[in-house]
């Protein structure tokens, strides 16, 4: 989707996903008109195809238009750096992140239809570190029991507050009825004031007391109810800091009080009851960084169905710690609670876990080896076929369809290209990388013993080259994770480098199971520099050279 706004000749331009090429025609109309400026602003957009590569340079270097870009997706702005571009990357988390190490005090507010969600959260959260306070619009014949329902599901003391009584970590308290509950000093404050919003007690004016006394360190749950109590604190809430969360609508049967805070737009997350369980229970874990680590892949699975339990944990570790200092946050449990609950968050966490470093004929002993091999087995009549596994940007895919072209083999051979980044699998069907990749690629391609020149096979300009249709067209690019996906069948070759180094044991043993299964007999199996076969399997594969990770299947 494009939008686009003109003032004083300068026509700002804000792209969102997904772009249509409909997008592209009217961006390129728009480059046409007689502006003294363009500011080019991408959105939600985590990459772009070749036809807007191109589109922009040619306005930007050819034509020497005035285009600012700017991005808030860091993948795009590293892909649009390398490709000579200048951009302002200016990241959109740092204002989503919200205090998760420090939490004091959940504050759940509801009326009618809330009893059941409470009892539900109640009964399968863990809150030994914080303290719970329930301020609810009750029914006269519910009086003075709510709690004795509680407790039957919960270990933990539940009780009605008493005027003064100091609030303790651990307990959940509930407001009594026909009383304003509020907060001073860490101690309970129960009032006798008229009703407020037709309650008593009245959730807003909970809400606007521990909000000012707690601030940051305070979350409240807006669940469910007929009335439009503590809507009016909400926007209090969040000038204090104090972290806000609604019941999604569609869980509720009165419905009134989290859609009246919804068209409010000052909350942080709208939560399933799950989700809110999830949360409260993230909060409650006040252990070292290392279990923090676990408990944050554990939670990884299950809430968005990526699994990196089996990835090395000092490389995750250094992919969160990246991942905030690049988005200035202090905590480490705030990082890891804004990827666990803000999707966007998790997306751009996915992108950094996953990077590959990659280059043209990377380690070319390896593919002069390749070479040979090819030579001395296949010839023209040949159908060949070659998967790619964790191919990232594509380099050693294009490697490879390069020197099937050399050799004349390329024509009835296929190529299959796996990541599980779809970002990067994008920008590897794009086909277009950096001046900066592409001289390393001559100086590899000159050690590998092909006629020509790696040239022959780019179309160059000023500022990036692009792979020819002819090496990119016999490339399919698919998405596959290599920890949780089944295998392809049949393959002549397949290529898997500087991937599993990042894997554990347990995964590496899973990986090459995939490969043996996936692999004919008598095929070849290419890794990485630093890797090799798995101990499991060293019977099953016979390396083809003392200096390269090159092995044949046998058995």
């Amino acid at each position: 989707m494009l939008q686009f706004f003109e003032e004083s000749k300068v026509c700002k331009i804000i792209l969102h996903a997904p772009l249509m090429s409909d997008d592209v025609l009217l961006l390129r109309d728009l480059f046409y008109k007689e502006y003294k400026e363009w500011v080019l602003e991408f959105g939600t957009i985590y990459n772009i195809d070749k036809n807007l590569v191109h589109l922009l340079y040619k306005e930007i270097f050819k034509a020497n238009k005035k285009v600012s870009i700017i991005t808030h997706k860091s993948k795009l702005n590293r892909y649009l750096n390398k490709l000579g571009f200048q951009t302002k990357f200016i990241s959109l988390l740092k204002d989503k992140v919200v205090n998760t190490h420090d939490i004091k005090v959940i504050l759940i507010g509801g009326s009618a239809d809330s009893s059941p969600k409470i009892v539900n959260i109640i009964s399968k959260i863990k809150s030994s570190n914080l303290s719970i306070v329930i301020v609810q619009h009750v029914q006269s014949e519910r009086i003075g029991k709510f709690d004795e329902i509680l407790q039957k599901y919960t270990a933990q003391k539940v009780c009605y507050a008493q005027d003064g009584e100091k609030i303790e970590k651990g307990v959940i308290y509930l407001a009594p009825n026909n009383k304003h509950l509020k907060v001073s000093d860490g101690c309970f404050v129960l009032s006798d004031e008229e009703k407020y919003n037709f309650a008593k007690p009245s959730v807003s004016l909970s809400y606007e007391s521990f909000a000012f006394y707690y601030k940051e360190f305070l979350v409240v749950v807006q669940e469910c109810g007929n009335a439009s109590d503590g809507v009016d604190k909400l926007e209090f809430l969040k000038q204090n800091k104090s972290t806000v969360i609604l019941q999604d609508k569609d869980e509720c049967k009165a419905k009134s009080m989290v859609m009246n805070a919804l068209a409010l737009n000052v909350h942080d997350y709208v939560f399933h009851q799950e989700d809110i369980i999830t949360y409260i229970n993230f909060l409650n874990q006040q252990s070292i960084k290392e279990f923090y680590i676990e408990e944050f892949l554990e939670m990884l699975v299950n809430r968005y169905g990526y699994d990196f339990r089996l990835y090395h944990r000092d490389m995750i570790q250094r992919r969160i710690e990246f991942f905030m200092i690049k988005h200035e946050i202090k905590n480490i449990k705030d990082a890891m609670g804004l990827v666990l609950f803000n999707k966007t968050a998790f997306n751009v966490f996915f992108l950094d876990v996953s990077i590959n470093v990659t280059e043209f004929f990377r380690k070319p002993t390896s593919f002069v080896k390749t070479i040979e091999l090819l030579k001395h087995k296949y010839t023209k009549a040949h159908n060949i076929k070659v998967w790619s596994a964790g191919c990232s940007s594509g380099e050693e895919v294009y490697s490879m369809a390069i020197i099937l072209k050399n050799l004349g083999l390329l024509e009835k051979s296929m190529i299959y290209a796996t990541d599980f980044n779809s970002v990067v699998l994008e920008e590897a069907k794009n086909g277009i990388y950096s001046n900066e990749s592409f001289e390393q690629g001559s100086h590899n391609y000159k050690h590998i013993g092909l006629s020509g020149k790696f040239d022959d096979y780019v179309l160059r300009n000023n500022n990036f080259v692009t792979i020819k249709d002819e090496i990119r067209e016999k490339t399919l690019f698919f998405g596959h994770n290599l920890a949780t996906d089944s295998s392809f069948k049949e393959f002549d070759i397949i290529i898997c480098k500087n991937v599993i180094i990042y894997f554990d044991n347990d995964l590496q043993k899973k990986v090459f199971q995939l490969f043996y299964d996936s692999l004919k007999f008598g095929g070849y199996l290419i890794l990485g520099q630093s890797e090799t076969i798995h101990a499991d399997f060293i019977n099953n594969f016979k390396q083809c050279a003392y200096n390269c990770k090159i092995f044949k299947k046998v058995d």
